[in-house]
Order: structure tokens, then sequence, then C-alpha cells
């Protein structure tokens, strides 16, 4: 359990399973993501299930006690990997939790876990996705191909400390 900028996450737990997929598949997030197929029921429980057998980590992310986001860290190979996050909340899309999230996060992919560098891959028509993930100090890897409208990613820990120091100042956290 992570507690930091305001919000708790925590680990995933079965009853979060319809809510998570609910927030997936509907068009605000899903649109915005690699894979935008709907996900059923029986995916979802499969889906949840695969997670318990890996080194990933998926939280719940609380604000006030209430259910707002999903956010994980999935393992690449020894100290790399890749970060994913959303607002499921509609009130809470596009306020400075994004950013206490995301910080939270990276925070602990960072620090915690000791990872050197983390990469995204973003639809290159996610401006929004794009203009966040540079805020966090992301750089562009520009030997990557854009094939598929795609923008690849990557941090490594001292952009991102860098980057926080700045976020921290204009936010005023």
């Amino acid at each position: 359990i992570i507690n930091a900028y305001h919000l708790k996450l925590r680990p995933i737990e079965k009853g979060d399973l319809e809510l998570l997929r609910q927030w997936r598949n509907s068009d605000t997030i899903r649109l915005k993501m690699l894979d935008q197929t709907i996900i059923s029921v029986a995916q979802q429980r499969r889906w949840f299930q695969s997670i318990h057998h890996s080194d990933d980590y998926h939280f719940i992310v609380e604000y006030k006690e209430k259910a707002i986001a999903y956010a994980n860290y999935k393992s690449d190979i020894k100290s790399t990997g890749e970060t994913g996050l959303y607002i499921g909340d509609e009130k809470y899309r596009g306020t400075v939790l994004a950013f206490c999230l995301a910080l939270a996060l990276l925070d602990f992919v960072f620090i915690e876990l000791n990872i050197s560098q983390i990469h995204a891959i973003v639809l290159s028509d996610n401006q929004a996705a794009l203009n966040f993930n540079k805020k966090l100090g992301y750089l562009h890897r520009e030997k990557e191909t854009n094939k598929d409208n795609l923008i690849h990613l990557q941090l490594t820990k001292n952009d991102y400390l860098v980057a926080k120091e700045q976020i921290l100042l204009t936010l005023r956290l």
C-alpha cells in the first residue's frame, strides 16, 4: 500500500473488478488505449487471475477513501519497465490529482523498486497524454519508429527527479 500526495494506492481486489471494467470500457478511457476492445466480464476475471502470477503491480487509487483511478507498473527486464494510469472518476480528470497519482507511482517505481528507467507508448493523437508525460520528464525515443501512430517515450530516474522538483514547486505540493 502506498500513501502519498493525498492518495492511497492499494492492490486490486476481486471486488474492484467491475468498477475497473466499467472505467476501462468507457469511451473516454478506452479510445486512448493501445488496445481499444471492449472488455467482457470473463476477460476481466482472466486478467485478474493472471496478474497474481506476475511481478507486476496493479493498484486501485483512492482519494478520500473513494476509488477514483487505476495505476500499474509492469516489469520488462531487470531495471526497466512500463507504467500506466487513468483517472476513472470523471470528477477528477484534468485535476492536480493526475500529477499526484503519477508522482506516487513514479516515486514507488524509481525509489522503492530502484528501477533505472521506464518507457511508455502513447497514441500520437493523444496530445494530453504526451504533454502530461513531457511534464513528468519523459523524452521521445527518436530511434523508435512511429508505425501505427505510436509515440515511444522513456523516462530515466534522474530526468524524473528533476521534473518532479518543478512539478512540486508549480503545484505547491
